[in-house]
């Protein structure tokens, strides 16, 4: 629901489950609320664990992250290539 000032306002039981903070995430269709972890470093932290990258040094996650970006990189070209986009 919002308000008069277009904000969105959430119900009690929500904020007492969720908090107060979100990040705002548009998709094409929607828009999704996420909530703020209270410790969004330790949460970072228990989701690379449970990921498996703590078994990697820094130096190889990065590599990891830049080849991955690259190949993003080439196929996002190759599509709008072939849809006649520069």
């Amino acid at each position: 629901m919002t308000d008069e000032g277009v904000r969105i306002t959430i119900g009690r039981k929500l904020v007492k489950r969720y908090g107060r903070r979100f990040f705002v995430v548009p998709t094409e269709r929607d828009i999704v609320l996420v909530p703020v972890p209270k410790d969004p470093v330790g949460e970072l932290g228990r989701i690379g664990k449970e990921a498996g990258l703590d078994k990697f040094s820094m130096k190889q996650i990065r590599k990891f992250i830049l080849e991955e970006a690259s190949k993003e990189a080439r196929s996002t070209i190759r599509l709008a290539s072939r849809a006649g986009r520069p």
